[in-house]
């Protein structure tokens, strides 16, 4: 048994949370990158409310993670019973439950509690959305990483954002990745499905590429790690997984697939327990969505991306948030994208990494379809030797490293004003740009001006103007800033970039 100690933002989030019970509100979200801890943030609130004898329920909805949320209560020494058909741990009597969303659905009724968890709250299930909107007297924790579902608003009133990608990667507790934009499937003329492209078009287009995505793994865990590492790779449908399976398993890598086609959960509890082991025979692990929510195996160093989404931003972090959880001897971890999500999402993600969760978005992020890349996108940032996708301020690429060629800065008299990657000090009457603070206050003041209270609309117009100047998202946000009246100097920049760009764009 361990002892369970927060880290200090972490007892931060759980002090925010129980303002937030203050401050009236009865369902609150918990937002954290994967790795930032909210398991044991719950697992905290959950060892306090037993010493309450408060009754609590920890949804989740996946077999994997039932057994997982255990483990950690036991770890901890947590004493709970399981809510789960079949399972050996039935314990009705205890105050804490770890419950099978689908166990608790099939039986028609929730146990009588006071506390509901929610894991992957942004995957809204119907009866338990009911019971949140219901229960008037019940008090609610969403855990996510990705509140991008449209309406989580209406089921929880007060969102409290723990950390970001980027904070947690300078402080060691998320490995930092490297990201190749590999091979990818046209998906031009795919037929649309609920906004997503279809199964069929992404299996069929998916399984031309499918000795490329083999090879390429063969060689970049070779270039990095000196051979085979432990690999999650995300198939675009099951069949395709099955062929990944067996080409992998033709050059010699035992490769297994997780599906609906496993047959009970026996047999996935067995795979997973294996991979788990630090000598498993098992080299990788293919599904389609499984890996996708709270699978957590540290020691992964790879993953693989084969399933292209047009719209679900979502489901692209959570997949990359998988291999990014530190590990003894574990110094950074390798993505290797077959589907061309890491361009298609990736000004979001440096955002996302960089600033965390702002507010609720009402399934924005999640709802707008993004542009395939053109040539001169993946020239910008991905290594034309290598497919390395490159850090924004990168001066050669940390793949191969060949020496990156830049945009070329943009000329007045009197300055030198870098559009994208690395900024000189501007001089003459571009000089006020050398305050990057200054310059932001003002750019936020701009921006609520221009967007008249749409609040949303005034962080993308700020931080894209930002970025337009100098090359890399503002780290500071909107709602920490004291906006400050625009200069006319940084009006008339300002206006020149949105000209010169609406130009571009109509060429």
């Amino acid at each position: 048994m361990s002892d369970l100690v927060l880290r200090p933002y972490q007892t931060d989030a759980v002090e925010r949370l129980r303002q937030g019970i203050r401050d009236g509100h009865r369902s609150q979200i918990l937002v954290a990158p994967t790795g930032a801890g909210k398991t044991a943030i719950a697992t905290h609130l959950m060892a306090e409310a037993r010493r309450k004898n408060t009754r609590v329920a920890f949804v989740v909805d996946r077999v994997a993670l039932v057994d997982q949320t255990s483990a950690a209560l036991d770890l901890y020494g947590i004493e709970h019973g399981v809510i789960q058909a079949g399972h050996w741990r039935r314990r009705a009597y205890e105050p804490i439950q770890v419950c099978s969303a689908q166990t608790l659905e099939k039986r028609g009724y929730f146990p009588d509690l006071e506390l509901l968890i929610v894991d992957e709250a942004h995957a809204v299930r119907k009866e338990t959305a009911e019971l949140i909107r219901n229960a008037k007297h019940l008090r609610v924790l969403g855990l996510t990483a990705t509140p991008f579902t449209k309406g989580l608003n209406t089921l929880y009133s007060n969102l409290v954002n723990v950390t970001t990608t980027d904070a947690l990667i300078a402080d060691g507790f998320l490995v930092p990745l490297q990201m190749y934009a590999a091979v990818s499937p046209d998906m031009r003329g795919a037929k649309v499905v609920a906004g997503e492209w279809s199964d069929k078009d992404i299996e069929r287009r998916g399984l031309k590429i499918i000795g490329d995505i083999v090879a390429e793994w063969e060689n970049k865990t070779t270039h990095h790690f000196g051979g085979p590492v432990k690999t999650i790779v995300f198939s675009a449908t099951v069949d395709h997984g099955a062929e990944l399976c067996r080409q992998f398993n033709a050059r010699g890598h035992r490769f297994e697939q997780i599906s609906y086609r496993d047959g009970n959960d026996d047999r996935r509890r067995e795979l997973i327990a294996e991979f788990r082991k630090p000598d498993s025979e098992i080299v990788g692990l293919v599904s389609c969505e499984v890996f996708t929510k709270g699978f957590d195996v540290t020691d992964i160093r790879c993953g693989i991306s084969a399933r292209p989404y047009r719209k679900s931003f979502s489901s692209h972090i959570q997949q990359v948030g998988r291999v990014m959880r530190p590990h003894p001897g574990k110094d950074g971890a390798l993505w290797l994208c077959h589907s061309g999500n890491v361009l298609r999402f990736h000004a979001d993600m440096l955002d996302l990494f960089a600033s965390g969760v702002r507010g609720f978005d009402d399934g924005q992020l999640d709802s707008k379809a993004r542009k395939e890349p053109d040539r001169e996108k993946k020239a910008e940032c991905t290594c034309p030797a290598c497919g390395y996708v490159l850090p924004p301020k990168a001066l050669a690429c940390p793949g191969c490293g060949r020496e990156r060629r830049r945009k070329p800065v943009e000329s007045a008299a009197g300055s030198l004003v870098l559009v994208g990657g690395e900024a000189r000090a501007p001089i003459g009457r571009h000089a006020f740009l050398a305050d990057r603070n200054h310059v932001w206050a003002q750019l936020v003041g701009l921006a609520i001006e221009r967007k008249r209270g749409d609040t949303e609309a005034a962080r993308r117009f700020a931080q894209a103007q930002y970025r337009q100047i100098y090359g890399s998202f503002a780290r500071q946000s909107l709602d920490d800033t004291t906006a400050v009246s625009p200069e006319p100097a940084l009006r008339a920049l300002v206006q020149h970039n949105i000209i010169k760009w609406a130009r571009a764009r109509a060429a």
